[in-house]
């Protein structure tokens, strides 16, 4: 039991250092996801003025501090509790066994990396597509995606908008 403990607690640490070495610039500008994300925000925000996809469009629209809370939360502050339980699990499956090799339906290794990665997105865009299926159509999973759906007025945050238990 110590070690899922100490896992939990080592994994939400390094998460929250992590975080903090990235707000105050002491990681490197090409791994800073922090500040990465809000120039990227930024940039598609400038451009969503620039280029309105609706007349008069305001430029802080309906909910956009709600939405920029959503970004803050999903991506950082939830990321940072989820840490824990993430390490924890790792060390559990470590003790009974499971490896990812173990888990691997078919080795792809011995492929060229071009392969390895065509085949990597094409996988994930599967299994997103089946995700955001059953999102909508098991009310218990939509209870949780319609926090998505609430935007009333659309923006470039709109999509930063969901619950955070999509996470999990």
């Amino acid at each position: 039991m110590e070690n899922y403990l100490n896992a939990f607690l080592n994994a939400f640490n390094g998460s929250v250092q992590w975080t903090w070495k990235s707000i105050i610039f002491e990681v490197p500008w090409y791994t800073n996801y922090f500040w990465g994300l809000i120039a990227i925000s930024l940039f598609v925000w400038i451009l969503e003025i620039l280029f309105p996809w609706r007349k008069d469009q305001s430029i802080f629209r309906r909910d956009f501090w709600l939405d920029a809370f959503y970004m803050f939360f999903n991506f950082f502050m939830f990321s940072i509790a989820i840490s824990g339980f993430y390490k924890m699990l790792e060390v559990l499956f470590k003790d009974v066994g499971i490896t990812a090799k173990s888990l691997a339906i078919i080795d792809i290794s011995a492929f060229p990396m071009w392969l390895q990665l065509l085949v990597f997105f094409i996988v994930l865009d599967f299994v997103q597509w089946v995700t955001h299926i059953m999102l909508h159509r098991y009310r218990i999973l939509w209870n949780f995606h319609k926090v998505h759906h609430s935007v009333k007025e659309m923006g470039f945050a709109a999509h930063l908008r969901y619950h955070w238990m999509e996470n999990v």
